[in-house]
């Protein structure tokens, strides 16, 4: 690159060769790549996912003096499992929230995107967007199609399966340069819509789950993924080191031939 000549985006000068400008200095990659107009980085105490962490770190704390103080928990009435499953609870949203800062201080945007409907049998591109403030040393990226549906137990109880139809590797330790976009694409073909995507079991125990949420707040959660469980979805990782982050995005299959399959 450095043997060719260019012209400076800058100031209009005519350079022979070079990295620099021989006029003004401007950087060759500069002029031909520039950064995005991003805003600077958001410094940590500007991050709210990073106060819920620490909130729920210092939780933590007192769910494990609880677990090695018996005493306490008998003065507070508080059963063993109780307090476990408090902790457990504690410390899951914590590393939740601390991850959640992290990406949030060190990228602008991490976004999937892909169309919404997608006819069985034809290809379509799942795309994610990447926009780091500085330079990222080694990011992993990979993709998945997974059908997720629902299917019946001996007893008549639904249960809930997952079984990944494809899986690509779009970025395996490459850099990442800083406040410029960067995207990592996956081809995949529409799936045949051939498993139970609802179920009326599902929507009455999601329902159930819902009434009873307001007495144990995890069950709310547990009624959206029920309800939300079933359908074909692109999952894409990325992974900065031990940092990893997964995105998510449903996409509708259909097949239109004799009848109508939706999926």
């Amino acid at each position: 690159m450095g043997t060719t000549a260019w012209q400076c985006g800058a100031c209009g000068f005519d350079n022979t060769d070079g990295l620099v400008c021989a006029a003004c200095g401007v950087a060759r990659r500069y002029v031909e790549d520039p950064p995005l107009d991003l805003p600077y980085p958001p410094r940590w105490n500007e991050l709210p996912s990073l106060y819920a962490g620490l909130l729920w770190g210092v939780a933590s704390l007192v769910g494990l003096a609880l677990v090695l103080a018996p005493g306490w928990r008998a003065s507070l009435g508080l059963g063993t499992p109780f307090v476990l499953f408090g902790l457990a609870s504690s410390l899951a949203a914590a590393f939740t929230a601390s991850t959640t800062a992290w990406w949030d201080r060190h990228f602008n945007e991490v976004e999937l995107e892909l169309p919404q409907t997608v006819r069985s049998g034809q290809p379509f591109h799942a795309t994610l967007r990447l926009v780091p403030y500085d330079r990222v040393a080694s990011t992993h990226v990979r993709f998945a199609l997974r059908d997720n549906f629902y299917a019946r137990g001996a007893n008549g109880s639904v249960e809930t399966r997952s079984r990944t139809l494809e899986r690509q590797l779009a970025l395996a330790g490459e850099p990442l340069s800083g406040r410029r976009l960067h995207q990592a694409q996956a081809l995949f073909v529409g799936p045949f819509p051939a498993t139970r995507h609802t179920d009326i079991v599902a929507e009455v125990m999601a329902s159930l789950y819902g009434a009873l949420a307001f007495v144990v707040p995890g069950l709310g959660l547990a009624a959206r993924n029920l309800r939300e469980h079933g359908g074909y979805y692109v999952e894409a990782t990325v992974r900065v080191g031990w940092m990893r982050r997964t995105i998510k995005r449903r996409v509708i299959a259909f097949h239109l031939g004799e009848d109508l399959f939706v999926g």
